[in-house]
């Protein structure tokens, strides 16, 4: 199953950048994820949880606070909407789209995963828009408030303490995972597309998003995995700290009146290279 799950990686990645000839195929397939299976993925995660994995959300904030004092110490000298860019596109990965696949692919658990992208995402849609719009705390609140994923994970919680063993718990269990495959077709679906995308090298906002994402996070994360005993959780941090930035950033980006051009290019090769480092370091035995 797992070999099927890692052939799976590029057929749906490539049938992803086929969609995005059709219209509307990218926000119908997102709200589906957002509103329907990764909350149940969440809720039945939630309902099983193992409480030894809890501090990889703790971790989440303080790797995401890391990311984020990097990248402004980066950042200096460049404009503001370069800052912000280059702030956002550090800071904000790719917690979701590809790492569950790959994940799911070689351990055939998402337990940890889980556990890390739930604050990345909440942030990412909460403070991290606050960021980009310097807008008001009530808007945020509400982003948080009104989370689906964030909602059935805590209600998960409260079901934690009944037994869930039986078909019909697997049964939804499996249709939250439909998560994986489809996460998939999202990356597909929100790479951009064109010549420029290639030149992810060609400027400072590029090249310090390059290095910030693809050198400081894995170290960074490196210096905390003595401080994990399970190797579930070193295992999912380390695939984490080599993501790309987040798909969905290239939408946010591009609404606040940022720089678009860099942060295309910042997603189409290096989502790529995340994905030949994982499966190299994967081939050498060390994930």
């Amino acid at each position: 199953m797992p070999d099927l799950n890692l052939l799976s990686i590029p057929v749906l990645l490539l049938v992803g950048l086929g969609l995005q000839r059709v219209r509307g195929s990218k926000r119908v397939l997102e709200t589906f994820v957002i509103f329907l299976t990764y909350p149940v993925l969440m809720l039945t995660e939630a309902m099983r949880l193992e409480l030894r994995l809890a501090s990889v959300s703790l971790f989440s904030l303080v790797y995401l606070s890391g990311c984020f004092l990097w990248s402004r110490l980066t950042s200096k000298g460049l404009s503001k909407a370069e800052t912000k860019t280059v702030v956002f596109n550090s800071t904000f990965l790719n917690s979701l789209f590809l790492p569950f696949p790959l994940i799911y692919a070689f351990y055939g658990d998402l337990s940890a995963a889980v556990l890390f992208s739930l604050p990345v995402m909440v942030i990412h849609n909460t403070l991290g828009l606050l960021y980009l719009s310097t807008g008001g705390g009530r808007k945020t609140l509400k982003k948080v408030v009104g989370f689906p994923p964030l909602l059935a994970f805590l209600f998960g919680l409260v079901l934690h303490p009944l037994d869930w063993s039986g078909r019909s718990f697997e049964m939804l269990h499996g249709f939250g995972k439909l998560t994986v495959y489809l996460s998939l077709l999202l990356v597909g679906l929100y790479l951009p597309l064109s010549r420029r995308s290639l030149f992810f090298f060609s400027s400072r906002v590029t090249r310090t998003i390059f290095l910030n994402r693809m050198v400081f996070s894995p170290l960074f994360v490196l210096a905390f995995l003595p401080f994990f005993s399970d190797q579930l959780q070193r295992r999912t941090l380390l695939i984490n700290s080599l993501m790309p930035p987040a798909i969905t950033n290239a939408v946010l980006i591009s609404s606040f009146g940022l720089d678009t051009e860099s942060t295309s290019q910042s997603l189409f090769l290096p989502t790529f290279l995340s994905l030949g480092a994982v499966l190299a370091l994967r081939a050498l035995g060390f994930l």
